[in-house]
């Protein structure tokens, strides 16, 4: 894979952050929150972010190409 200018790596931080920000807002709501649908590779950045706070899981929904994950309290 190609990765002009660090662009997949920078994505990728900028992928954990945000997922790092909504699985606090779950964890202290106790309310689900369904993303926007994205491709494969960014999900499985989220699901494996996810899986290493305490307090929250993911699942994912739908069907390709709107398939999304939700961030689940628990």
């Amino acid at each position: 894979r190609l990765d002009v200018a660090g662009y997949r790596q920078r994505r990728r931080e900028a992928l954990e952050r945000f997922t790092q920000q909504v699985a606090e807002q779950v964890k202290e709501s106790g309310v689900q929150k369904a993303l926007e649908p994205m491709n494969p590779a960014d999900r499985k950045v989220v699901h494996d972010t996810v899986n290493d706070i305490d307090g929250v899981s993911t699942i994912s929904e739908g069907e390709e190409p709107r398939r999304r994950v939700v961030i689940i309290p628990g």
